[in-house]
């Protein structure tokens, strides 16, 4: 896996998409974009990619067109703990899921858009 440092540089490098991904053939109304997918390629993080679209599911993220998901580790022992958890963009939480752990390699976590089934990086926004 990359450094943290060569992550964040590959990361910076999108600001728009060429293309939009899915998972798979069965769950077409989600989608994500190229920066997303370096994202999930380098971190190893595709199982972040599933978290965030299973949640589409839920009564609370029916009519939020964008939402706004962070993950963020609790604390920075070796427990690697962290919290995955959606806001609207205005700063009201709607959802909240505690991890016991993750192995994702950046220490800050990472923030991403999900606009009108499509999800995104910050710098693609």
């Amino acid at each position: 896996m990359e450094s943290p440092e060569a992550i964040r540089e590959a990361l910076a490098q999108h600001v728009c998409t060429e293309q939009h991904w899915i998972l798979s053939p069965e769950c077409t109304d989600f989608k994500y974009t190229d920066g997303v997918k370096t994202m999930a390629e380098i971190c190893e993080a595709y199982w972040l990619i599933t978290a965030i679209f299973s949640w589409q599911q839920d009564d609370r993220l029916k009519n939020e067109s964008f939402q706004v998901w962070m993950l963020r580790f609790n604390n920075k022992t070796e427990d690697n703990d962290a919290v995955l958890f959606c806001e609207d963009g205005n700063d009201n939480d709607l959802i909240r899921q505690e991890m016991e752990y993750t192995d994702f390699p950046l220490p800050e976590g990472i923030m991403l858009f999900l606009d009108n089934g499509v999800l995104l990086l910050p710098s693609e926004y």
